[in-house]
């Protein structure tokens, strides 16, 4: 009978002291709701061995953040819910202030205060449970869905096994392994992975995989990927103006941001390299691209830079071949199209000579600008084999400059610029020849007598000097050029000097020499596209 006593008497105790620490727990809640203005509502709620189960349990402070949990099953070891809506609103009261930067001030003021205690993470996730999913996280800002994801986590002593991904059609991944360091007050993250899909971009078929490592804490958030980074495509529409083919590439990418998230203290570092890419930009052909782009974000600006970029070949109409550049390019984010082009390295060959600009730079926010494109040594007979007349041969090799003016476009555009080139000398560093004879000619001849002296000399024309201007303006190009030479079978090789005068309108000519060459079938449509437009004026 004693016995029988004690058990209850034990029993009794253990009851007893469940309800006390639950009363206590009870009140506790109440006060901390009715401190911080927390609301809860629930429907459907149970207590079963699996644990506490509601339908639907809502957490809420009036006019800033509701959470709404569905389905939600709560145990010691496990937490799942089916929805999980998150519902964050800026409370509109606490705009109406003396002035902006009281605001900042009293917001800056309230996250220092609110510092995360890291001694107190050990204890929490040692009575969190081991596992937590939750189908479909939704959150709202202002009403408007930033994001659905699906989420697991699990726990392993002092670190979190976390794993995410969208429930979109794009589909991002995200895992990581979180640990706890007390010394630095902060989230170490070790064999973090993001893997999506850059299709919202306008690439198709295409693969971003980013390991990283990196930290968190209550301020401030740091990421640097590995060397195993990589990005490809299959094809990628960048805008109207740029098409680019299928292409690989390594990423290497270091980013710190403050938390909460401010663009105007964003800091990103990153190296693509790039490994023969192809592309299309307006009507011009671009093969095998390779090298390294360097992106700098700092202070609201940013940097994109290349120490050696190699590009096989553009052809505009005129193929520029083998073309080298090392240079940068720096703007604000305010005005993108309004920054600083500097280059150490810009030259290419074209007509078996080369064109190249001397180390400068362009401030594109001070229009007018201008540079000096040098040509050097480019052969007479690869020019007149690109922009054949009938019966016309020549041969010669020419240097020159070409003063180029970058003007505003008198467009809406913001990034349109316009060319113009004034006073542009050309001259032949030896001797050459030149040879012109068609049908047309000898009917000239024939219809003028006085001009067949001068056919006949260009028949067979050695010139010992050949020299030109050229002024370009609204796609108008004016060549001037002034020939001295002989012809030794007519009048015993008499001296003669030749003016011609020549103009083109280079915009078509291009396309036209586009259109006879060997070039892709989307130039080629573009092209036609453009010349169809430019008839229905």
């Amino acid at each position: 009978m004693v016995r029988l006593k004690k058990r209850y008497w034990i029993s009794l105790s253990i009851l007893f002291l469940i309800a006390l620490f639950c009363l206590y727990g009870w009140h506790y809640w109440q006060s901390f709701k009715q401190k911080h203005g927390i609301m809860v509502d629930w429907h459907g709620a149970s207590l079963g061995f699996e644990g506490l189960t509601f339908d639907e349990l809502t957490v809420s402070k009036q006019s800033q953040i509701s959470i709404t949990a569905k389905n939600l099953l709560i145990s010691w070891s496990y937490l799942s819910a089916n929805n999980l809506d998150i519902h964050w609103q800026v409370n509109q009261s606490e705009t109406v202030v003396d002035s902006v930067e009281n605001v900042v001030d009293t917001a800056t003021d309230n996250l220092n205060q609110s510092d995360l205690d890291l001694s107190l993470i050990p204890t929490i996730i040692y009575w969190s449970p081991k596992t937590i999913h939750i189908d479909t996280l939704r959150f709202y800002e202002q009403d408007k869905k930033q994001f659905d994801l699906k989420v697991d986590i699990s726990k392993q002593q002092e670190a979190i096994q976390l794993n995410v991904a969208t429930n979109t059609q794009e589909i991002a991944q995200l895992s990581a392994t979180l640990l706890v360091n007390q010394t630095a007050s902060r989230f170490d993250i070790q064999n973090g992975l993001f893997k999506t899909s850059l299709k919202p971009f306008g690439l198709e078929n295409s693969n971003l995989t980013l390991p990283f490592t990196g930290w968190v804490s209550a301020h401030q958030l740091a990421l640097t990927t590995s060397d195993n980074a990589s990005i490809s495509f299959d094809k990628a529409n960048i805008s109207d103006d740029l098409l680019l083919g299928s292409g690989t590439g390594h990423l290497n990418m270091q980013l710190q941001s403050k938390i909460p998230f401010d663009s105007n203290k964003l800091s990103v570092t990153a190296m693509l390299t790039v490994n023969k890419l192809n592309g299309i930009y307006k009507s011009s052909e671009i093969k095998s691209v390779t090298g390294d782009v360097n992106i700098i974000v700092k202070d609201n600006r940013f940097t994109i830079s290349t120490p050696a970029l190699n590009v096989q070949e553009v052809n505009m109409g005129i193929a520029f071949e083998k073309l080298k550049l090392a240079g940068s390019y720096s703007a604000s984010f305010k005005a993108p199209s309004k920054g600083i082009v500097t280059w150490k390295k810009l030259q290419a060959d074209i007509f078996s000579g080369s064109v190249f600009i001397e180390p400068s730079k362009l401030n594109l926010a001070k229009l007018p600008q201008q540079l000096n494109l040098k040509i050097k040594q480019i052969q007479l007979k690869d020019i007149l084999a690109k922009y054949p007349t009938e019966g016309l041969a020549g041969d010669g090799t020419i240097d020159g400059f070409l003063p180029i003016t970058l003007l505003k476009a008198k467009t809406k555009s913001e990034a349109a610029f316009e060319l113009t080139i004034k006073n542009g000398q050309l001259t032949t560093i030896n001797q050459g020849y030149l040879q012109f004879e068609n049908s047309a000619l000898k009917n000239y001849a024939q219809s003028n007598p006085n001009m067949k002296i001068l056919t006949d000399i260009i028949k067979n024309f050695h010139y010992t000097k050949l020299q030109g201007t050229v002024d370009y303006a609204n796609d108008i190009a004016k060549l001037k050029l002034n020939i001295q030479g002989s012809n030794l079978d007519v009048e015993n090789g008499k001296a003669v000097n030749l003016n011609i005068n020549l103009e083109e309108n280079m915009a078509k000519l291009l396309m036209s020499l586009q259109l006879s060459d060997q070039i892709s079938e989307p130039v080629r449509k573009r092209i036609q596209a453009r010349l169809k437009k430019e008839a229905s004026k």
